[in-house]
């Protein structure tokens, strides 16, 4: 009997997942498509932007990792569009026939539909992205060296983070602890109190999926790493001179980071429904397609609580599994099963020795916080070279306070007439 053929969209965390469980299994082709060579480990991201680790440590080739499985073969190109009708994804031009399709393609940065925000504002979805905040923060340091202009260069070193979500605070601590052990170094020209790290969230607390103690020991640290808190405050704009509060404030930056939410990178063809994501039955199917399954951050599946699962990593590994067994059930004509979230807890680094963790009733705070987080994201990162290159990364900095990879791949040219708004919040 001929091989079925499972195509699998997305080489990220649901994408890898699914491979792992149809490997090695008979009566099965996998064919792996994404538009990069590289899986990525998105929840590192933050630190090559900042200066902490470089591109290729959290990115792991997709060939490597399909070695020793020769059921499954890797096509690279951008997925187009899918025909479920006749269970066609084409790929770049080129249809590819699937008998069953997991399509796990991610998220992007949700604007909101707010002005500016998609010209102006920078995203942290991808490598490139990164690598982009990166330059931009290390092009404006020289750059304020080099003016004369006061609020010219009260533009260039303030950077505002939007969203107070895991990334954001994430990402906040990173720039705040940039700004005391590596600008202050580096710029001795340039005067910390000139750096302003500001953290802005529509919400009047950070962090809305944790408890109210984890809430506050962030808030606390954050504070005392000097990163300015905007706390029930919601961006209306984003200008090139800044971003725009709805309370009318504005606050000059020429480095606006835009973390205040996701939706889903759908495929046409694939029905979308609230946030850009596919919704499914609870064996992660199409109803009237079940032939497609949808994994990952594109799925939108309600748990228990009518909220939908969260658009993070464990969701994403745990439905690609699923519903690659759930496939290898139908084969052998057995019933499918609905998905059930196992929630392993949630956790957020701060800064130096500093992090939270909330597992079932236990809420860790501090240094075993934060040994607990290295532990977890060395451990899930893929490919021994990355681990062994990141931990070593990760020792250098906190031996010598340094940020070990201050590398400027493009300079940023700030346009003259980027210049801040009369009306500046203080």
């Amino acid at each position: 009997m001929q091989n079925k053929r499972v195509v699998v969209l997305g080489a990220g965390f649901a994408g890898l997942q699914a491979v792992r469980v149809l490997s090695g299994q008979p009566g099965v082709e996998v064919v792996l498509v994404d538009q990069n060579n590289y899986h990525l480990f998105q929840p590192l991201l933050y630190q090559v932007a900042t200066a902490g680790l470089e591109a290729p440590q959290i990115a792991f080739p997709v060939r490597a990792y399909l070695r020793g499985r020769p059921n499954v073969r890797f096509l690279l190109g951008k997925a187009e569009g899918a025909d479920l009708k006749d269970r066609v994804l084409w790929v770049e031009g080129q249809p590819l026939p699937y008998d069953y399709l997991i399509a796990g393609t991610g998220s992007r940065t949700h604007d909101f539909g707010l002005p500016g925000v998609a010209q102006y504002g920078l995203g942290l979805k991808t490598l490139d992205e990164a690598l982009r905040i990166r330059d931009r923060i290390l092009s404006a340091c020289e750059e304020a060296e080099r003016t004369q202009d006061p609020k010219r260069r009260q533009a260039l070193l303030t950077f505002v983070v939007v969203g107070g979500g895991p990334t954001g605070v994430e990402l906040a601590g990173a720039l705040g602890e940039l700004r005391r052990h590596v600008i202050a170094r580096d710029y001795p020209s340039l005067h910390l109190s000139e750096v302003r790290i500001v953290l802005v969230e529509g919400a009047a607390h950070l962090l809305e999926a944790f408890k109210p103690t984890s809430r506050a020991y962030a808030q606390r640290f954050l504070e005392r790493l000097g990163v300015e808190l905007q706390l029930g405050q919601r961006v209306v704009e984003v200008t090139p001179q800044g971003v725009r509060l709805h309370s009318g404030a504005f606050i000059p930056s020429h480095n606006v980071i835009w973390s205040a939410g996701v939706s889903g990178q759908p495929i046409p063809g694939l029905p979308t429904t609230r946030g850009q994501r596919v919704a499914t039955t609870p064996e992660l199917f199409l109803p009237e397609h079940p032939s497609v399954y949808v994994v990952g951050d594109l799925n939108y599946l309600e748990g228990q609580n009518g909220r939908p699962y969260p658009q993070v990593a464990p969701t994403a590994m745990q439905q690609g599994a699923w519903a690659a067994r759930n496939i290898l059930r139908a084969l052998r004509e057995e019933p499918q099963l609905p998905f059930r979230y196992k929630d392993r807890g949630s956790m957020v680094t701060l800064g130096r020795s500093h992090a939270i963790a909330e597992v079932g009733p236990l809420r860790i705070h501090g240094l075993p916080a934060w040994v607990a987080w290295l532990g977890v994201h060395l451990y899930h990162l893929v490919g021994l070279r990355n681990r062994l290159m990141v931990f070593s990364n990760w020792a250098y900095s906190y031996l010598t306070y340094d940020f070990a990879v201050r590398v400027m791949h493009h300079r940023h040219s700030f346009a003259e007439q980027e210049g801040p708004s009369p009306q500046v919040l203080s």
